[in-house]
């Protein structure tokens, strides 16, 4: 995906050009005896696009010959944009992340009778903003003065100039706040795995949570979407209500309705080869009393986990770390030295233990992970089962017994 600086709005955006080449177009427009007024506006100001196409063409001058030439582009009273990188390819990973960490925490807005719209980040995080500055900043050239930063009690945003909205606006199409426009993902995004990884990085900065909690072997990486679903509710809810609880009627309305942002991100993560569960986590009220339904993106599991960390790198400083934290913890073929002496303790004061046992010894979730410890070790000979586990009455599980092998 290309833009061109033919493709701005051209009556409200302007250009300065470099100096050889502004010489060059004053000779010529001073020979053709061109009006003063133009001829003014390009040696001591700015020329509107509208108009400089217009001489492009009466003159046969070629827009890409004025592209590279360009020195600063913007809105007549704006900081504008200098040393812009037209035309402007948004095919590679940081401008995949600034997109995404528009559509994530910022927002294009609507326009209206007295604005065109503004974009905006916000994010309380300063190594996120400071990323996001910085791949304005490779994607669109310009200097960091030229973004503005707003820093409130309860917002910290960047702002940035009239022209990138105007770019940016060529890409997005759709605007306004995520939950409410259900906003889509540029297709060209989905036609790369490198723009895909820096959209799903950017993704879990803004939106998600790496999960660790070694103590109690919880290993995650998840993130949410929401969508308003105000129009299915006659009346006003007060707190969160999991999916389960709400009607058979409403529960499957919300599983017909669409994110197309969580489903676009569902392509992404099969062609990245990256296993995932969605959920549906019921829905919840805003402070303006909207209603909102919201899914889970979930992804767990070593192999998962370390294939993701071999193709993202989480720009927020604190999620890249736990995730990095996560992925040098896995050693291939080597049970952790503690779960074995929990099962060796086990052995030792009771005369047969099961997997339940060894959930509650380590704090573990579910007994899947208990089960898949005890079959290990089974096969490695330190345990052997004593009894077969039975269904209690046809409605519960009676586990497996198992005892330790002493040491010969």
């Amino acid at each position: 995906m290309i833009v061109h600086f033919w493709e701005l709005p051209e009556k409200r955006n302007y250009l300065i050009f470099k100096e050889e080449f502004q010489e060059r177009l004053l000779s010529i427009l001073e020979n053709k005896k061109y009006p003063w007024k133009i001829i003014n506006k390009i040696k001591n100001g700015k020329i509107s696009i509208h108009k400089l196409k217009e001489i492009a063409k009466k003159e046969k001058i070629p827009l890409e010959k004025i592209e590279k030439n360009i020195l600063w582009v913007g809105g007549n009273n704006s900081k504008g944009l200098s040393s812009p990188k037209f035309p402007i390819n948004f095919m590679n990973k940081n401008a995949a992340r600034f997109i995404a960490a528009i559509v994530n925490d910022g927002t294009l807005t609507k326009n209206n009778s007295n604005s065109y719209g503004r974009l905006m980040y916000d994010n309380f995080d300063e190594s996120l903003r400071n990323s996001v500055l910085n791949d304005s900043l490779v994607v669109f050239g310009g200097k960091p003065d030229e973004i503005a930063f707003r820093n409130t009690e309860k917002k910290k945003y960047l702002e940035f100039s009239s022209v990138i909205r105007d770019i940016v606006e060529l890409i997005l199409i759709s605007k306004g706040p995520k939950c409410e426009s259900n906003l889509k993902i540029p297709q060209f995004i989905l036609k790369n795995k490198d723009l895909i990884s820096g959209w799903i990085e950017q993704t879990i900065a803004d939106e998600g949570e790496v999960k660790y909690y070694p103590d109690k072997y919880r290993r995650a990486v998840v993130w949410r979407r929401s969508l308003d679903v105000s129009s299915l509710f006659k009346e006003e809810i007060k707190k969160d209500i999991p999916l389960r609880r709400l009607s058979n009627k409403i529960q499957k309305l919300l599983q017909n309705q669409e994110c197309y942002l969580i489903s676009a991100e569902e392509k992404m993560l099969n062609i990245l080869g990256i296993k995932y569960r969605k959920y549906n986590l019921g829905v919840y009220s805003t402070a303006k009393n909207k209603i909102r339904t919201r899914w889970q993106i979930s992804i767990t599991k070593r192999e998962n986990l370390l294939k993701l960390r071999d193709l993202i790198k989480i720009p927020s400083e604190l999620k890249n770390k736990k995730l990095t934290s996560i992925t040098e913890e896995f050693v291939r073929f080597k049970e952790p030295l503690k779960v074995r002496e929990r099962v060796t303790d086990l052995g030792k004061k009771q005369n047969s233990f099961t997997s339940l046992d060894l959930k509650k010894k380590m704090g573990y979730k579910t007994t899947n992970t208990a089960n898949k410890w005890i079959n290990l070790f089974e096969k490695r000979g330190l345990i052997k089962k004593i009894k077969e586990s039975l269904y209690g009455g046809g409605n519960y599980r009676i586990p497996a017994e198992y005892k330790l092998i002493p040491d010969k």
